[in-house]
């Protein structure tokens, strides 16, 4: 039963799929818009930068960057869900079409990115899928120096510490390390990190 469960909750939440993929998605707009407020405002997103959006989902931190960085910005989301993308590209889809959001498929591991081409790289609730050590290696090859890198994710879905987390992005060579942990009042504290290339 619990194998099954946790099937299912991957096809929602982790590598949505299908139908659930949807509906998980639908929830995540709702539930995660908070922390992903906080990610586009600390990783000080301003008109004309050049922003990168990892695990999108269902789009509503693209949404908020696309604004942010416009005109003469551009925000570049990655995500291997096809659901993601749907949801995303309808959500962002004005953005979309004035050049100043794009979706990719990809990965924290694998971003399509150029060599120093981002001001800043923005990650809400996906770490946890990640392969920690490729993923923050791409994300440090991708920044610009002094580029800004901004984690945050729900405390239950971390599946290590948050010590971790920060030790593996130390390994990659980010610097100016801030780990927070902000409790909220309806779900576990959102883990934070703030770093520097």
């Amino acid at each position: 039963m619990g194998n099954l469960v946790m099937r299912v909750f991957d096809m929602a939440f982790g590598r949505p799929q299908g139908w659930m993929g949807r509906a998980g998605g639908a929830l995540m707009a709702l539930l995660n818009v908070e922390q992903e407020r906080w990610g586009v405002s600390r990783a000080a997103v301003r008109p004309g930068e050049r922003v990168l959006v990892v695990g999108h989902g269902p789009g509503v931190g693209l949404h908020l960057c696309g604004d942010a960085v416009g005109p003469g910005g551009h925000v570049v989301g990655v995500d291997p869900s096809a659901p993601m993308h749907e949801m995303a590209a309808s959500r962002c889809a004005r953005q979309v079409d004035a050049g100043l959001v794009e979706l990719r498929e990809g990965s924290a591991e694998w971003t399509g990115c150029a060599d120093a081409s981002m001001d800043a790289v923005i990650s809400v609730n996906n770490v946890m899928l990640w392969d920690r050590p490729a993923g923050f290696a791409e994300l440090h090859r991708v920044l610009r120096p002094n580029g800004r890198l901004v984690i945050t994710v729900h405390r239950h879905v971390l599946d290590v510490t948050p010590e971790t987390v920060q030790h593996d992005a130390e390994e990659a060579g980010f610097h100016g390390i801030e780990l927070t942990a902000r409790p909220r009042r309806f779900n576990s504290p959102a883990i934070e990190l703030v770093a520097h290339r």
